[in-house]
């Protein structure tokens, strides 16, 4: 049975990532959206301290920054409005995927999170975003977008056929787990080749 090609492994390997998708949501919910709050908070400075940071002063109609999790929480008890990542904008979308198909040698800077960021507040906040027909055409966008560069992915893999430099900048936290593994132990096993070969020349 002839042995498989990278490109045919990591094909076959790419929907069982190393990382559980929950894994990454977790890592996800830590990425910083901006809320409208409709409710002050009657703490000192109106300041709400977490494990990880102070967020806040929480004031109605005032902006301000915290965490996904937090904003997600807080929309469920309709204690504020989640505004949209600016780069969920249409327009946005449609300037990365125009680039992101132009230019087939590079992969363009997404936030790191981007699929997992855009499935929670599509699942738990999609109002956000305006009407059905809004929703519909910001997931369709985005959903090109992750086969754009998936393809690009595995198109680059087609072409890794020895010890050679593979540079894939710009990938986003799922498209980087779904590679790592792959990559992790071909790189072991070319130093260990290598190594044992240069043993033998030694010897």
């Amino acid at each position: 049975m002839p042995t498989a090609s990278l490109f045919e492994y990591v094909a076959g390997k790419i929907d069982e990532p190393p990382l559980t998708p929950e894994e990454l949501e977790f890592f996800a919910e830590h990425e910083k959206v901006t809320i409208i709050p409709n409710f002050s908070l009657n703490l000192p400075n109106g300041m709400l301290t977490c494990i990880e940071g102070t967020y806040g002063p929480f004031r109605p109609n005032i902006p301000v920054e915290v965490p996904l999790y937090l904003a997600l929480a807080l929309h469920r008890r309709g204690k504020c409005r989640i505004q949209p990542p600016p780069w969920m904008a249409k327009d946005r979308l449609k300037s990365m995927l125009e680039e992101e198909r132009t230019i087939p040698q590079y992969f363009q800077p997404v936030p790191q999170y981007y699929v997992e960021v855009s499935k929670m507040l599509f699942t738990e906040a999609r109002a956000i975003f305006g009407s059905n027909a809004d929703v519909h055409e910001v997931q369709e966008l985005i959903e090109e977008l992750k086969k754009v560069r998936n393809s690009k992915i595995l198109d680059g893999l087609r072409k890794v056929s020895g010890p050679v430099t593979v540079k894939l900048n710009n990938l986003s936290a799922s498209e980087s787990n779904k590679i790592r593994l792959l990559f992790e132990n071909s790189l072991n096993m070319w130093y260990q080749l290598s190594k044992n070969d240069k043993e033998w020349q030694e010897s």
